[in-house]
């Protein structure tokens, strides 16, 4: 198991989110005077980001939702089992603390070992996205509004109400306002994966497709109508392996591209194997 102990390969996904509606990606209630109650977040210099949190929480609970479906169609047919436990439950996740105790005790201080039998029991979801025992292979930097220039405000406030949950009417007293970033703006996504076969890359491909489709929502507020976007162009994939990491980073060699279709029926292949 080499996911950790030395570099194969590294892949980099980068594409642009489109938003089609207004998006709301609040930050703690601001400290102006006459600032919203819920501002978007942003930069020190004020532009708007998606922290890459939040994309890699969209993304992984998309890729979960694939994994368990796949898992359920194909249950006692495959080799190799391809899943997702549910990381919120303590009781259903994959590998639990009781049982990473276990493991401890069982191999004592070699570490190595820990973290092949942590690997063995683990899911397919946290072998890829990480666990509280496992590191995550895959990386979302913040996505940074790159098109700020060409909208007319860079944010917008937007009125609410409290609901009263009996009545399903307006609550008395209860109003409020929170910022949005207007339809229009665009944010460049760039994920990085490391030490990543090309099932997995097509694995995470296919959550993207989704979002590059307008079907996977961003931020909160998402079944009011807000956080919905689409990417602009397919993903952009380049790849860098162990035989040429040394070239790369001394002459400035260019990365190969891959395409995204291939790295799909990658996955498909997977599934029938």
């Amino acid at each position: 198991m080499n996911a950790f102990w030395r570099f194969e390969n590294r892949w980099c996904i980068t594409a642009t989110l489109r938003m089609k509606t207004a998006l709301s990606i609040g930050s703690r209630i601001s400290l102006l005077p006459t600032g919203s109650d819920f501002p978007v977040v942003k930069t020190p210099e004020g532009v708007p980001f998606i922290p890459g949190s939040s994309l890699k929480g969209a993304v992984r609970a998309c890729v979960e939702r694939i994994l368990r479906t796949v898992d359920a169609m194909n249950a006692g047919q495959r080799s190799r089992r391809l899943w997702a436990c549910d990381p919120l439950a303590e009781k259903r996740r994959c590998v639990n603390s009781g049982r990473k105790k276990e493991l401890v005790e069982q191999v004592g201080e070699d570490d190595e070992q820990f973290t092949e039998l942590l690997w063995e029991e683990s899911c397919t979801a946290c072998r890829l996205f990480g666990s509280p025992w496992l590191a995550s292979r895959v990386a979302f930097s913040d996505a940074v509004l790159s098109n700020g220039d060409r909208l007319i405000r860079l944010t917008e406030v937007r009125d609410g109400v409290g609901i009263d949950r009996d009545l399903g009417s307006a609550k008395p007293r209860i109003k409020y306002d929170f910022e949005t970033v207007p339809a229009g703006a665009e944010f460049a996504i760039t994920v990085v994966v490391e030490n990543a076969a090309e099932w997995e890359v097509g694995l995470l491909l296919l959550a993207l497709e989704a979002v590059r489709r307008g079907e996977l929502p961003i931020g909160g507020k998402t079944t009011r109508g807000l956080g919905w976007g689409e990417l602009t162009d397919p993903p952009r994939v380049q790849y860098i392996d162990k035989s040429n990491i040394l070239t790369y980073l001394t002459d400035d060699k260019q990365p190969e591209e891959k395409e995204t279709e291939q790295l799909l029926r990658c996955f498909v292949q997977q599934l029938s194997g």
